[in-house]
């Protein structure tokens, strides 16, 4: 027998062999381990928001998700990783004999990997999925919202796991409000799902809360009110307020639109000369301003509350009693 049958004959033997473990194997994620150990750690131990243990539980293993549908293309995907396989174990003998130098890249065509690359729509219907209320049409790759191996999403501007980059939500993302069903992101949350209202159990709407905090995406505190607050959103919080301006239903109650006119910001009050006139009606005559400002300083003196402002006030006829009106609010306020 010639020498060189035996080596070649010892091939065949080989080769046969490890054809017939590794497609015994190829089915147990662990034979994929050798080469994709990152992956294999993230199949056993999945990041969160990851789709990982959904498949495991209905028994998906990587050559399920990462070949392409039908059973001629699934022999296909088998018989490229024995090739593999084959090459990786009989390169060092080939190269050895014939004093060459080849390596995988070169033995195996690079296009023939696309039959390794993840086929969700192996098993998901790709047109009921176009058709969810949420559009998937314009979606480049599954992954970039539905995780699997990864820890962050492939397109994270697109995803729900993009992160907000300032405002109170700052570093929450648009699942943790909106959720990550692509079915139900219409439905918008409603704030008490995370924060406490700031009346003690209080059951609001977040018709009632965006009132003030204008903007869900960029919260603040001190909201800037929206012109379309009416004074019964504010009622919600001050009640006892709307009470008073509502029963006393003065001009600042029948000519003022809403709170939002004198209190553009939450605890900001404009002052009252943006409106009044404080030396005219119904201030009596011309008044020397000495008849009222050796004893009192602002309107709100006298006027003690804004929403019922002439509640309580004496009737004035004259500059006279306006001056002695002035000095008993002085001695009341030093008392």
């Amino acid at each position: 027998m010639k020498k060189w049958l035996i080596p070649v004959l010892l091939l065949v033997v080989s080769s046969m062999y490890v054809s017939s473990t590794i497609f015994g194997n190829l089915n147990d994620p662990l034979y994929c381990a050798g080469c994709h150990a990152y992956e294999y750690k993230t199949f056993i131990s999945p990041p969160d928001n990851s789709k990982m243990p959904s498949h495991k539980e209905n028994g998906i293993n990587c050559i399920e998700c990462h070949s392409a549908a039908g059973v001629q293309s699934s022999l296909a995907t088998r018989k490229l990783l024995i090739d593999i396989q084959l090459i990786n174990y009989s390169l060092p003998l080939l190269n050895k004999l014939m004093s060459s130098d080849f390596t995988l890249n070169e033995s195996v065509n690079a296009s023939d990997f696309a039959l390794l690359e993840a086929n969700c729509t192996k098993c998901h219907n790709v047109k009921k999925i176009i058709s969810f209320k949420f559009n998937h049409s314009n979606a480049s790759s599954c992954d970039g919202c539905h995780l699997m191996h990864n820890k962050k999403p492939v397109e994270p501007e697109t995803s729900f796991w993009r992160h907000m980059g300032e405002g109170g939500h700052k570093n929450l993302t648009c699942g943790s409000c909106h959720g990550t069903d692509p079915t139900r992101l219409g439905d918008l949350p409603q704030c008490t799902k995370c924060h406490k209202p700031h009346i003690k159990n209080a059951q609001w709407d977040r018709s009632i809360c965006l009132g003030c905090h204008s903007d869900p995406h960029l919260p603040v505190r001190n909201a800037v009110f929206k012109d379309t607050a009416t004074k019964e959103m504010c009622a919600t919080c001050h009640y006892d307020i709307y009470d008073n301006l509502t029963l006393y239903d003065s001009k600042h109650n029948r000519n003022v639109p809403a709170c939002i006119n004198c209190h553009p910001k939450h605890k900001e009050i404009i002052s009252c000369m943006k409106c009044h006139n404080p030396h005219g009606p119904p201030h009596p005559g011309k008044i020397n301003c000495g008849s009222c400002h050796r004893y009192v300083d602002l309107c709100t003196d006298c006027h003690t509350n804004p929403h019922a402002p002439r509640n309580g006030l004496p009737a004035v006829a004259n500059e006279k009693q306006l001056e002695e009106y002035a000095k008993e609010i002085k001695l009341r306020n030093t008392s």
